[in-house]
């Protein structure tokens, strides 16, 4: 058959691998601080799908019939790939993954917060797409839920602090960042 494509040259595949490191950032982004080995695969993916798509871009427009620029309209398919990576980069970078993630289990994080009675931990607990540790053992009455594996690189979560605004403290220690109502983000600083 003359003429026919094989599917590894159609750009179509680069598109559908765009969207594994998409998806991945955007995993990477849901709790506070974020998770690292879902970040850093994300960036090397993203690094060899851009490498493909380079590749392919460039031997797409070699073999494009002449004259080129009236065939050029059948490369749009090419355009969908920085497309989705620069979207995908724009809502990680927006800070509303984990604001909506937040916001889907708010009620469970709230019923684990309360429930959890003052000077006592809960280990491992799932929380729709987290696991959390709860402690109530702070002296300002806050209850921290710390996401497992979250935090590039120190620890992280929530604070649910009903009574006050907690302190950050000056140098090392827990630092908060206010997120909703009683609700806090915190990590901890080396």
């Amino acid at each position: 058959m003359a003429g026919r494509i094989s599917w590894w040259w159609s750009p179509w595949w680069t598109v559908v691998a765009s969207l594994v490191p998409v998806t991945l950032a955007l995993w990477s982004a849901t709790p506070p601080g974020g998770y690292l080995g879902p970040w850093l695969l994300a960036c090397g993916l993203t690094l060899l799908v851009i490498t493909a798509w380079l590749i392919m871009a460039v031997v797409a427009v070699i073999v494009l019939p002449r004259p080129r620029l009236r065939h050029a309209v059948r490369l749009w398919p090419f355009l969908l790939v920085p497309a989705l990576l620069g979207a995908g980069t724009m809502v990680v970078g927006s800070g509303s993954v984990p604001r909506a993630a937040f916001d889907a289990h708010r009620s469970s994080l709230e019923a684990l917060a309360t429930e959890v009675a003052p000077n006592q931990r809960v280990e491992d607990r799932r929380v729709g797409l987290f696991t959390v540790d709860v402690s109530a053992d702070r002296p300002d009455g806050c209850t921290l839920l710390t996401v497992e594996d979250a935090g590039m690189f120190s620890t992280g979560g929530w604070a649910y602090c009903p009574d006050r605004v907690p302190v950050s403290a000056q140098g090392d220690g827990y630092k908060f960042a206010t997120f909703e109502g009683p609700w806090y983000e915190y990590w901890f600083e080396w």
